[in-house]
């Protein structure tokens, strides 16, 4: 009975000194090799990808300052009268010589409507910010509730909303809550703005305006200079 013959390595045959390395084994390490590259490259746009549509945490920018160029040009900046949080049309504080104002002879403010007309028009940068505070415990502060700051631009007999600012109010948020917004909008002269505060006819009376520190409650605008004021400077 004869033993079963063991196949070969066909290279083995060959005498020393010739024996080379089989091509077929270079293309796999060249195809791993490229393999690796191609999932890195794919891995790397991966992540830029989701880098580019995750949302940005936007911090609330402070209370623009109020600037020579603003006091002079077509620019106001006020603050509200009362930290009083209930449905109502807002007044403001707008004589010069208060902390935060800016007002010039650009505006005119009326005391019975609390609107604010605009005397020269153009393209304005409206601006506000609403800050409220918890004055009670969290027990207090626990039920969800809603308040918004409203700006409408009055033009003749039509009422339009231009900005609106919303802070939704709960035990588990912070004990003060701020919120700025600003929009774009062009104003013709006699344009009036006012401003609502907006409760759902629901008494808040855990919560009022925060006026300490830097979540000042304020609302203003200023005029962005034309083609042909910018040429001119």
């Amino acid at each position: 009975m004869t033993a079963p013959e063991r196949s070969q390595d066909p290279e083995s045959l060959l005498p020393a000194g010739s024996r080379r390395a089989c091509p077929c084994r270079s293309l796999d390490w060249c195809l791993l090799l490229g393999l690796c590259a191609l999932g890195a490259a794919l891995l790397a746009l991966a992540l830029f990808s989701a880098w580019r549509v995750l949302p940005r945490t936007l911090e609330t920018p402070e209370p623009p300052l109020a600037s020579p160029r603003m006091r002079k040009e077509a620019g106001a900046q006020m603050m509200p009268t009362s930290a009083v949080i209930k449905d109502r049309v807002m007044e403001f504080d707008h004589l010069q010589g208060i902390d935060g104002v800016v007002f010039n002879s650009h505006f005119n403010y009326h005391d019975i409507s609390h609107a604010l007309e605009v005397k020269v028009g153009g393209l304005y940068f409206i601006y506000a910010q609403l800050a409220v505070k918890c004055i009670g415990d969290k027990l207090s502060c626990s039920k969800p509730q809603t308040v918004k700051l409203i700006i409408y631009q009055l033009s003749r007999d039509t009422r339009s909303p231009v900005l609106t600012i919303s802070l939704h109010l709960s035990s588990n948020s912070e004990e003060t809550m701020s919120k700025f917004s600003a929009v774009l909008r062009p104003l013709k002269k006699g344009d009036s703005l006012c401003v609502k505060m907006d409760t759902n006819n629901t008494d808040i009376e855990n919560w009022q305006l925060d006026q300490t520190d830097k979540k000042d409650n304020f609302f203003g605008l200023f005029k962005l200079p034309s083609s042909a004021e910018s040429a001119d400077q």
